[in-house]
């Protein structure tokens, strides 16, 4: 009874399950299989969309916004790394390719292979590998930056923007910059040597062979040579700056009259050509709108290409370079203008036995300045003997200046090495309180600022994704000797004109020029050819 109730009540529940399925219609499924396909393939859609959006927000957000190394908790990113290496590749190809319209043929292969490997990376800066000089110039821009309060100084928007009018400005904006000044002595002294320089340069050049003065060559028949200039004329073209007496002395060499008229065998008179006329300087205003059109010609070529702003230019170059210009005025003041200086000359050689010979030399009676030009690889001062003039400690690296300053008036010390090579010293003058010449003070100057940055940097927190350069803190160190500013300039030698009279009989020297005109043609480095086309 109770089951009959109970099959009248839920007539469906004592169905089997088969009969139960077969009321679903094939449309429902098909329906439901449908609803199941549309429902994978949005969630597929989904994926593929959220993995495009992932890759693009990691290559165009986060990757550009890594962190290359940091300073004291401040990062480098990658873009502002992007934008600095790409302006920089970008000036040096232009400087590369304006010095391989002026240098020699056997170095334009050297430039060209330069200008190509810089053109290379700057095709794609973003996957090339980081450049660690670059990356620690970012470093000690940082570095600059977050220790130039502690001098308490300060740099300004209208100050960045005053030093980007004078970067690009013809003339200067606003008051001139004071020259470092030196103590009056050194300063006579400086003027004396650049007279002395002058002179000698100019000794020099008159001495040489000049276009004037060589002999021209007759190309068919007998060979008889022709001066153009006599040598007094020579002498006074040589030793005049001005056009003016340059044209008088060309003018009275040839013989031609000075009404501007031709010679009688053709040729123009030399005051027929215009002299150039003093260059008017530009008045403030003009010099200011040049320097706004120069500007807007550097950012189309180097900051616009490297997705540079002005706001970038400012803050990642503009302002790193005032600080430190800052910061080394400041410091300079640290250098003295008198101090204790010696006048040594030294003989540099390679290897410990050949500065032992040297030693054997001069216990033998030998002239330490007749040793010094015949075996010095210094060449910049073995042909005065090994001077280095006077200088002040600083100048010099460690081992020289300890062996040097603790020597007396002409003694001569041991074999001192350093990583140039090995020294013999000798005194010749030493003075407790002498006036610092100003280029010596300027390069003292230079060096007191790099002892600044590297304790600052010693003592910041860096961290960086790649190894770095090593921080040279001591500016004398160069891959060759450098000799101290007043070290004495040594003589030009004089080289004799080579005579290019042909010979007849002889082999190309005594060729008829007529015959084989290619044999003396010269390329113009100046033709589309030479120019280099990165």
């Amino acid at each position: 009874m109770i089951d009959r109730i109970r099959s009248r009540v839920r007539p469906a529940a004592s169905q089997p399950a088969i009969a139960r399925q077969r009321r679903t219609s094939r449309r429902d499924r098909e329906m439901q299989q449908r609803r199941l396909l549309y429902i994978g393939t949005a969630v597929v859609g989904v994926l593929a969309v959220l993995i495009l959006l992932g890759g693009a927000a990691y290559q165009y957000y986060l990757f550009p916004r890594q962190d290359l190394a940091s300073v004291n908790g401040e990062e480098i990113e990658r873009r502002d790394y992007w934008k600095v290496r790409n302006v920089q590749l970008r000036q040096q190809v232009a400087q590369l390719s304006q010095q391989y319209q002026f240098v020699s043929a056997d170095q334009q292969p050297q430039l060209l292979q330069r200008i190509q490997e810089a053109s290379v990376e700057l095709e794609d800066v973003e996957g090339a590998d980081i450049s660690s000089d670059t990356l620690a110039t970012m470093i000690d821009d940082l570095v600059v930056l977050q220790n130039m309060e502690e001098l308490g100084i300060s740099i300004t928007d209208d100050e960045m923007e005053q030093f980007i009018a004078e970067q690009f400005a013809p003339v200067a904006l606003g008051e001139p910059t004071q020259t470092p000044t030196s103590e009056p002595t050194a300063a006579a002294w400086a003027t004396e040597t650049s007279e002395a320089r002058i002179a000698a340069a100019t000794e020099s050049a008159a001495a040489s062979p000049t276009a004037e003065g060589t002999p021209s060559v007759e190309t068919t028949g007998t060979p008889e040579v022709t001066e153009t200039a006599t040598d007094d004329a020579t002498e006074t073209a040589s030793t005049t700056a001005s056009p003016e007496a340059t044209t008088t002395a060309a003018a009275e060499t040839t013989g031609t009259p000075d009404d501007g008229t031709p010679d009688p065998d053709g040729s123009p008179s030399a005051e027929a050509s215009p002299s150039p006329s003093p260059t008017e300087t530009p008045s403030a205003d003009q010099a200011r709108s040049t320097s706004e059109a120069t500007y807007r010609q550097f950012d189309d070529n180097f900051l616009e290409p490297a997705d540079m702003s002005r706001g970038d230019y400012k803050r990642l170059i503009v302002k790193p370079t005032l600080a430190r210009q800052k910061i080394t005025e400041q410091l300079s003041d640290q250098v003295p203008v008198r101090t204790e200086q010696i006048h040594a000359a030294h003989i540099l050689v390679a290897t410990s036995d050949a500065a032992n010979e040297v030693v054997s030399r001069l216990e033998s009676g030998e002239a330490f300045e007749d040793i010094a030009r015949e075996v010095s690889t210094d060449t910049g001062t073995a042909g005065t003997g090994g001077d280095l003039g006077w200088f002040p400690r600083g100048m010099m690296v460690d081992p020289f200046e300890e062996a040097a300053f603790s020597l007396g008036v002409d003694e001569v010390s041991a074999p001192v090495q350093s990583e140039f090579g090995w020294y013999i010293i000798k005194v010749l003058e030493k003075e407790d309180d002498r006036p610092i010449a100003l280029p010596t003070r300027q390069q003292l100057q230079s060096s007191v600022f790099l002892d600044w940055l590297k304790i600052q940097r010693d003592e910041a927190d860096i961290d960086a994704d790649i190894p770095l350069p090593e921080f040279d803190d001591d500016p004398t160190q160069q891959d060759l000797f450098q000799a101290p500013p007043e070290a004495p300039i040594p003589p030009t030698a004089t080289v004799p004109p080579i005579s290019t009279i042909p010979v007849e009989g002889t082999g190309t020297s005594g060729a008829d020029d007529s015959q084989t005109p290619e044999a003396n043609e010269t390329p113009d480095a100046t033709t589309p050819d030479a120019t280099p086309t990165p």
